[in-house]
């Protein structure tokens, strides 16, 4: 491939991950504003207890997902771009994001299941 074929492809990577962030980071937003006005903590009902960590964990889930298929295209590409011939400074740049794109997917699998047993220990645990 052409490196002007890879960087549109990239570009169109970069924004499937950013866009795959949009429902967990409105859905994460939303539960933290239940959790802020009181309507959610450790006295709640354990359907709604249940339901909230149910619908967050299918969001994280599929958000996780979402990002590591991204990832693991995106470090596709960065492969591709080290292959082509006659490489920009800005192909360059690209081609070395690979190890970040690794480093990305690691974290944000972390952070999700750090986020998640917040959730869960403060819907759960009594003070």
């Amino acid at each position: 491939m052409r490196e002007k074929d890879l960087l549109l492809l990239w570009n169109g990577q970069r924004s499937q991950r950013i866009n795959s962030q949009l429902a967990p980071t409105i859905l994460l937003a939303a539960t933290l504003a239940l959790i802020a006005t009181g309507k959610l903590d450790y006295k709640s009902p354990v359907d709604i207890k249940a339901f909230a960590i149910g619908l967050v964990a299918a969001g994280g889930v599929f958000s996780v997902s979402g990002m590591l298929a991204s990832i693991r295209d995106s470090m596709a590409l960065t492969r591709a771009m080290r292959e082509a011939n006659d490489v920009s400074q800005l192909g360059l740049s690209v081609a070395k994001n690979s190890t970040n794109l690794f480093f990305t997917g690691f974290l944000f699998i972390a952070l999700s299941l750090f986020n998640f047993a917040v959730l869960v220990l403060y819907l759960y645990k009594k003070p």
